[in-house]
């Protein structure tokens, strides 16, 4: 099971928007996916998606081990999208912050709650979070196994906000690794790129700071994904219509890939060891209602 988060320390980024997408190209891939809502503050990936079948509980539940991970079908909810299930978030009044800050498992729980066999069945388990840094960034951070994507606009200041808040806070779990755990790689995926001076020349900044390793005095396995997300309209259509954005544009006239080839870019640069699925998606082309 390969688990992955999406992560910003600033809001607005497009995490939850590209965690929905992510995960729904995933699952028509085939792969058995696992949305987890993690964002308790603005819980947009909980809606994005249709309910065939909406669970009692959710991420509240989840992390105060009040649901009964044996049955699942309390925790679990299935959207319209086959393969694609999600755990909402349900923590209106921002309660686990303050819980897990105080328990002494608390930035550790999600990853050992990930280990039942409840979660065993997905292939996939992708984890959308918070804009902000908080001890929920911290535990999304600590149950990634596989990649961190972070999201960033090609703008100064959101390169600032990587530099002084993704990085400081993993610094801040360097700890960890004397309890055998090794933090993920962390991946940067530029969003809403276009190709203006600007976007172009906070892309070279970011790209020179890491490719020359000055972001951090410590080892921490950061890299630009070659992939970006171009600022289109049909991210916000599908949201609107509660569809991948690859259903709805598989071809276009514009010189920016259409978002099918976007998304499946990304996905094969996430699990290589899936491209032959991920090719299948832009060879069937699924769709969705306009």
């Amino acid at each position: 099971m390969h688990v992955i988060s999406i992560i910003s320390t600033k809001g607005g980024e497009g995490k939850s928007t590209h965690a929905a997408n992510l995960a729904g190209f995933c699952a028509d891939a085939g792969l058995k996916t696992l949305l987890i809502d993690g964002d308790y503050a603005q819980p947009t990936a909980s809606s994005y998606y249709h309910l065939q079948n909406e669970a009692p509980y959710g991420l509240y539940e989840l992390l105060m081990q009040t649901a009964d991970l044996n049955q699942p079908q309390q925790l679990i909810s299935q959207t319209s999208i086959a393969n694609l299930d999600l755990i909402i978030s349900n923590d209106p009044h921002e309660q686990l912050k303050t819980a897990m800050m105080h328990a002494p498992d608390g930035r550790l729980r999600l990853r050992n709650l990930l280990q039942h066999p409840t979660f065993s069945r997905y292939d996939v388990v992708i984890i959308d979070s918070q804009g902000a840094r908080s001890i929920m960034l911290e535990l999304v951070m600590l149950a990634t196994n596989h990649t961190a994507v972070a999201m960033i606009k090609p703008v100064v200041p959101d390169v600032r906000e990587f530099l002084r808040g993704t990085i400081p806070l993993m610094e801040g779990l360097l700890p960890y690794k004397g309890f055998g755990i090794v933090l993920p790689p962390v991946k940067i995926l530029v969003n809403c790129m276009d190709y203006t001076n600007l976007a172009k020349e906070a892309l070279t900044a970011i790209t020179k700071i890491i490719e020359e390793g000055t972001y951090s005095s410590t080892d921490i396995p950061v890299s630009m994904l070659t992939t970006q997300i171009f600022d289109l309209d049909v991210y916000k259509l599908g949201h609107s219509l509660s569809q991948p954005a690859h259903r709805l544009e598989y071809q276009t006239d514009r010189k920016t890939p259409p978002a099918a080839q976007s998304v499946h870019d990304l996905a094969c640069e996430l699990f290589p060891e899936w491209r032959d699925c991920f090719d299948a998606v832009l060879q069937n082309q699924p769709r969705g209602d306009k």
